[in-house]
């Protein structure tokens, strides 16, 4: 039977000298107002519920501000709970509701932040947010399942030793394929997770710990690159594959210096050939970049066959499809050319060797750095945040001096 707590003092023997709720009560509590005793100290709401076992535990009861629903949340368990910590928790509360803060919505929120792991912040928050902004964010999703031994530690508690423990997990594992992983490989692993750190910090304010795990030095950067001659020959070989369209391909990757899937998803709409420009709207860095034809590569893509149905300039055999990545093509032309074909080996010939090629023998030439960035559509080279964009004449010169440098024939 509840005591009439407006004739007593809240005090700690009060407490105490609760009776258990009878075994034959038909409730499993009952409820003590202790706001309404004398001298409590108490706001609005606060109650102690006592169970049939004699365990006494402290209740807010209010009317959330949020769904004007009534609600309640619990303030702790007597005795562990004393009353000075009571009154300043239940005030806390009472000033939220009064804010217009439902305090239970709010503490479930914070304690789902807490217990969120790491693999479903990734899902949840870090997924959603890429496929905004970033065109490769599938290469994202791959590279995190690599990270499987740390998927379930709680976001807020990741420590520079989960990103360490990875690293050292992907130096002493083999693929599928039994190859070694590449520094490259999981140093974008270690990148990502950094990167999804720096993010819960942002968002959830979690430890951040960041920059407190280095990258692994890459002495395995692909370095591969064409010369001046073996461009020439590469050239020639492609123009003569079978297929026409994956030859005209390889000849235009390597003219050019486009990175593989920008230029071999192009479209015959995004081509001017009057004005000699081809049109890419969305680049890896994000942005859009114009590639200034030369009356050569003009030359090429009009050797290029237009398939009925199809939009792509380098179609396909399926239906409405441009051609797969040209990789055996690529081999077939190194083995006529006598280059190896070793892969992991940083010379080996790649597709994005184009851009090693472009750019190495662009140097060569004696154009500056900055004027290369711009050619190969770089977005991370500082020293060309320095200049201004170059001009459609400067850009056009300087996309015409592997033509010139080549001297290639005529098309077969």
């Amino acid at each position: 039977m509840s005591p009439l707590p407006s004739s007593h003092r809240l005090t700690t023997a009060f407490l105490n000298n609760l009776k258990p709720n009878p075994p034959s009560a038909k409730s499993t509590d009952y409820e003590v107002n202790l706001s309404a005793m004398k001298d409590s100290g108490l706001p609005t709401g606060v109650r102690c519920l006592v169970g049939k076992s004699g365990g006494k535990r402290f209740l807010l009861r209010y009317t959330s501000p949020v769904t004007t629903k009534k609600a309640s949340i619990s303030l702790g368990k007597h005795p562990e709970t004393d009353l000075a910590i009571l009154r300043k928790i239940a005030k806390q509360y009472r000033q939220q509701i009064i804010e217009g803060i439902d305090p239970k919505l709010e503490r479930d929120d914070k304690s789902a932040d807490l217990t969120m792991t790491l693999e479903r912040f990734f899902e949840d928050v870090y997924v959603p947010l890429a496929k905004q902004t970033k065109r490769s964010w599938d290469d994202d999703v791959t590279r995190f399942k690599l990270a499987k031994s740390i998927h379930h530690v709680p976001i807020n508690a990741l420590t520079p030793a989960h990103l360490i423990k990875v690293q050292l997990e992907l130096t002493s594992r083999t693929q599928g394929s039994g190859k070694p992983y590449a520094v490259a490989t999981i140093n974008r692993v270690l990148a990502l997770l950094k990167t999804i750190n720096k993010q819960a910090y942002r968002l959830l304010d979690t430890p951040f710990i960041a920059d407190k795990v280095s990258l692994l030095k890459e002495d395995n950067v692909r370095t591969g690159y064409l010369s001046e001659s073996e461009l020439k020959t590469f050239i020639g070989h492609a123009l003569e594959y079978e297929d026409r369209s994956t030859g005209a391909f390889l000849a235009m990757l390597f003219l050019t210096g486009a990175r593989d899937k920008e230029l071999r998803f192009r479209l015959w709409s995004e081509v001017d050939l009057h004005e000699k420009t081809l049109f890419i709207p969305h680049t890896k860095n994000g942005s859009s970049h114009i590639i200034y034809l030369t009356d050569y590569m003009v030359q090429i893509l009009e050797s290029v066959p237009k398939v009925t149905n199809n939009p792509y300039i380098f179609a396909g055999e399926k239906l409405g499809k441009p051609i797969s990545p040209a990789r055996h093509a690529l081999k077939v032309i190194k083995a006529k050319m006598g280059l190896p074909d070793i892969p992991g080996d940083k010379a080996n010939i790649t597709l994005h060797s184009a851009r090693h090629t472009v750019g190495s023998l662009l140097a060569s030439q004696g154009v500056p750095l900055h004027d290369i960035a711009k050619q190969l559509n770089h977005s991370d080279l500082s020293s060309s945040r320095r200049y201004s964009k170059l001009t459609v004449g400067r850009r056009r010169d300087i996309g015409s001096r592997l033509s010139d440098m080549v001297s290639m024939p005529s098309l077969p």
